[in-house]
């Protein structure tokens, strides 16, 4: 690891990304984009996670996505917002065999991130704008992948762009038959912009008719009681299997994976949520 604390300019926003030791623990270090905390890693120890939202995500891909986080497991990963790598690392070194990509609209922050954290073998980059990467003129048009793990929308102020049931309908289509799509959907009381979002994903998986209800059995929210109460900010988690219904042992060992308090939602309670 390059000496800390270590920064760089950010070209496409003009911010500032630094990286620096964590106080909370001994090989921690955070990524912070203009004084704003984005992503913790532990360098020592990929496997270990910091954030609620990090150990809800690999609690969701160790049940509804078990056959890629295994040793000798095999496939096709994208992440659709870069940070420090966290999930990437978190993958990596549970599944050294899969292919993963990363996407970010910086085009110094990966290169900055391995520079100082190294990791082996690194993903694929690419600097594109999420919002148009599978374009018919994107960097990754036509690819499909088992999984798609989002992670741009940190508030309400998200460009629609990047928040529209058009953009959930292209990152769904980009997921392969059988896949799984994670994204992480950042919010405070009420909750209306995280709500307005699982039902634009809803909505991209399908025309919210007279059988819509089956459509709410292909999503699952996981986050802090809390914050599905509507009473503290906090990140949820959304996963969308476009294929077929989350099993209830799948919702039930989300939900025993913890964090807790927790709650997990799916099917007519998540509609309900959602409103």
């Amino acid at each position: 690891m390059a000496r800390l604390p270590a920064s760089v300019r950010l070209s496409a926003s003009g911010t500032v990304a630094e990286l620096r030791c964590d106080e909370l623990t001994d090989a921690g270090v955070v990524l912070s984009i203009d004084g704003a905390e984005q992503s913790h890693v532990e360098v020592a120890d990929p496997d270990f996670l910091l954030h609620d939202y990090t150990v809800r995500e690999s609690a969701v891909l160790r049940t509804a996505a078990r056959d890629l986080v295994r040793a000798d497991a095999r496939g096709q990963v994208l992440h659709l917002g870069a940070g420090a790598l966290t999930l990437p690392r978190w993958l990596g070194h549970h599944a050294p065999g899969l292919e993963q990509t990363v996407v970010d609209v910086e085009p110094e922050l990966v290169d900055f991130v391995l520079a100082h954290l190294p990791m082996e073998p690194a993903p694929r980059s690419v600097v594109a704008d999420a919002a148009t990467v599978f374009a018919d003129d994107g960097a990754l048009a036509g690819e499909r992948f088992d999984l798609v793990l989002v992670d741009l929308f940190n508030s309400s102020e998200a460009p629609e762009a990047l928040t529209s049931t058009a953009f959930h309908r292209t990152t769904l289509g980009a997921t392969a038959d059988g896949g799984l799509l994670l994204m992480n959907l950042g919010d405070e009381p009420p909750m209306d912009f995280a709500a307005e979002q699982v039902r634009r994903v809803a909505e991209a998986l399908g025309p919210l008719g007279a059988a819509a209800d089956e459509l709410w059995d292909r999503l699952l929210l996981t986050a802090p009681a809390d914050v599905v109460a509507g009473e503290a900010e906090g990140n949820l988690v959304l996963a969308a299997s476009p294929q077929a219904p989350f099993a209830e042992a799948t919702v039930n060992a989300v939900w025993a994976s913890g964090p807790h308090p927790g709650e997990t939602l799916t099917g007519a309670a998540l509609r309900d949520w959602a409103g």
